[in-house]
Parts: structure tokens; sequence; C-alpha cells
């Protein structure tokens, strides 16, 4: 859901920094070391058993259409049973699927399939919406409102999905991606409704409060965001003048992750129901393109200090070359890092992967990404260092 918001007046802080990643790396301890035959899945059995954080820890993956990647399909049968116990629907569950041809006439076929293939295996599911909207929602040739959006549309999409796939959903991305670093770069104006105010989230998320209580769910309702991670922060003020012209980039950004708090802020106070925080984090094995530990830590803090969850989604670390050290001391670290800092934290039972395997990854088709390479398994489905230093962590912290 991609709509223009306005003036929100958060205020937000900047200090740039560099940031190196811990590069001691748990995988250099002897008992870390021969991991081959330890899957994913039965760490976090242990870490369940273990660390009794009052739900199931996830460690989970997208999935598209079942039809894409046919020939990878074995393996990544195989991988949603020794590794993620979680499938968020990459594609299949967003809006332009579900209510293809005009308002009202839904089909919910493609991400039932999805819901199906995770139930069929015993592990959770995560819905996610994002800008794939139906050509009549951008559009607009039935000439519908803001109002008949915020009074109509909105609701009924909202609570025909949820209550479609019931009680098998355990989180689910409400309102994705509505804090925009820069109006004119990322091109908004494709959306007919220019909302005056933030009366759509409200909406989303009280209608999928309203659907989760007629099913008797008890899925959690997130907000996603990108650079949503920033460290400690000194007073030097930066007006966010619109929720859209939020003072972000391509880096971790403070001004950004302010503009995120006053949100959650925002919806608390309006009594609007909001369970937590996905931070989207597509990061570069860069110098200061990705949070520092300190930094995952205070996050995470700041959402506990609100009574919200965070949750890791859409992780993956580009390389800029690849060197020892952009693959080691950098991608291995970061990933560790910030699945260390998820597990430390009481309130993260979310860490999510973006795309399974290096020959599906998204960032083949990006531009700005250096050599990609950005999953925990290589074109060929092995795992790589990140995925062994990542078992680990869960490792450690069970001990």
């Amino acid at each position: 859901m991609l709509f223009i918001l306005p003036l929100l007046g958060c205020l937000a802080v900047v200090q740039g920094a560099a940031f190196t990643p811990q590069v001691s790396l748990l995988t250099d301890l002897p008992q870390f070391q021969n991991l081959e035959q330890t899957t994913v899945r039965s760490v976090l059995r242990t870490i369940n058993d273990k660390k009794l954080k009052g739900t199931p820890f996830y460690f989970g993956s997208t999935l598209a259409d079942l039809s894409v990647a046919p020939q990878n399909a074995a393996w990544t049968s195989a991988r949603f049973e020794d590794t993620w116990n979680l499938i968020v629907a990459e594609n299949n569950c967003k809006w332009f699927s579900n209510e293809p041809a005009s308002p009202g006439l839904f089909n919910l076929t493609a991400c039932e399939s999805l819901r199906n293939y995770a139930f069929q295996r015993g592990i959770a599911f995560r819905g996610f919406w994002h800008n794939q909207r139906p050509d009549w929602l951008v559009n607009n040739p039935f000439n519908f409102t803001a109002t008949d959006l915020n009074k109509t549309i909105i609701p009924t999409a909202v609570e025909t999905v949820i209550e479609g796939l019931g009680s098998t959903l355990v989180s689910w991305d409400v309102v994705n991606e509505i804090l925009w670093p820069n109006f004119a770069i990322d091109g908004n104006t494709s959306s007919p409704m220019l909302f005056s105010d933030s009366s759509f989230i409200n909406t989303a998320l009280l209608s999928a409060d309203k659907a989760r209580k007629k099913i008797h769910s008890n899925l959690k309702l997130f907000v996603n965001e990108y650079n949503s991670m920033s460290a400690h922060f000194v007073l030097t003020f930066v007006v966010c003048l619109s929720i859209s012209l939020a003072v972000g980039g391509d880096f971790p950004s403070q001004a950004k992750t302010e503009c995120a708090f006053k949100m959650l802020t925002q919806l608390q106070a309006s009594g609007v129901p909001i369970d937590g925080l996905g931070i989207q984090s597509h990061y570069s094995a860069n110098p200061q393109a990705f949070p520092s530990k300190e930094s995952a830590h205070f996050t995470m803090d700041r959402l506990k200090n609100m009574g919200v969850m965070g949750a890791i989604t859409e992780m993956d670390v580009w390389l800029p070359d690849n060197t020892t050290e952009s693959l080691r001391w950098q991608k291995a670290s970061i990933f560790g890092d910030i699945l260390d800092t998820c597990l430390f934290s009481s309130n993260c039972n979310e860490f999510i992967v973006w795309d399974n395997r290096d020959d599906e990854s998204w960032l083949n088709s990006a531009s700005n990404t250096g050599i990609h390479q950005g999953t925990l398994f290589d074109a060929s489905g092995n795992p790589k260092l990140p995925y062994f230093e990542g078992m680990s962590n869960p490792l450690q912290q069970a001990e």
C-alpha cells in the first residue's frame, strides 16, 4: 500500500559514523567448526527449549509463486524442512494478486497455495504487502475517492485476506515502506489518492485487528520499514517535513528511524493496534552501509520500552567485491551480529532472510549492488560462511 502521507512533524537527528562489524567469528572457535551435519531447525528447537522467550523463534525466508525456479523446487522443499521454519509470501499475497480485476472481486488462490505449502510442512506463515497494487487502484477507472478507500476499499481488502487465510498466520506487514527518503526519486505521484493525513494507516491496522479478532487469531500486526535501525544520536535537528520526505538514503538513517518511532508513538496514542516494527535489512558490506551491533541493540531496546516487537525482515548483505575481507569480516559478521541481537532481545522472535539462494535473489536485477551474492546459499544451493556463522549464534545462545 503506497500512498503519500503528509506532515507528521517528527524531529530527527543525524550523526554520521563509520561502523565496523565485530570481526571475531564464532566459526573460528573449535566448537563451531564442524556444523555441516547440524541443521538450523534442530538448533531452533534447542533455542525454543532453553531460551523460553514465550513464543517460538522463527528463522524464515521468502517463497514466490511455486512455479518460479522449478529447477530448485526439491532443494527449496528440503530447506523448508531443515533450515527455515517460517515462510513469507513474496508476491502471492499482495493486493494485485488478491483483488486483481475490480474492487470486491477477490481471488486468494495464489496466496492460499503458499499458506498450504507452509501448513503441510508444519511451519509458520507471514503475510506481506507492498506496492504491487492492482491496475484499477492505480488508474482509478471507477472514480473512487479517498473516502471510498478509507471507508470501504481498504477495510474490505484487509479483512477479506486475513479472514480468508485464517489462524495459520503468525504475522503480517499491514503497511510497508511508507517512510520515503526522497519524494522525487521514489516518484510516488503514481498514486491517484494523495492522502492529506495518515488515516489510511489507521484504517488498515484497525481493519486487520477487526479481522484477527473475528477469527480468534493471535496474528501480530507490523509496520515494515527500511533504514529503520539507527545508532545513538545527538541533538542535531532535522525536521521530517513529511513522512514521504523522511531523511534516509542507502545507509541506515537516524532521521528515518526517528520518523518510524514517531509514527509508532502516534499510532499508540490514537489507540490504533500495532504489535511491531519490521526492520528491513537490505545491507551492503560497504562501511556505513549497515548498522552496528550497538545500534541494533539500541533500536530493539527502544521498541521494547514502547511495548512493541521488533522483527528482522528482508535480510541480505550484498558484496561490493569478492575479497576475503568482504566475504568474511563483513558479510558473515553482519549476519551474525544482527541475528545475535534478535536472539538476545526478548521482543524479537522473527529473523527473516530475503530470497533463498543467490541465483534467485532480487539483487541480481538491482543496480549498484556490487557482485550481489546477498543470501545464505550460493547459486548452486551450497551454504556459505554467513550460514554457519548464523547457526553458531543460536548455538551459543542456547548454551
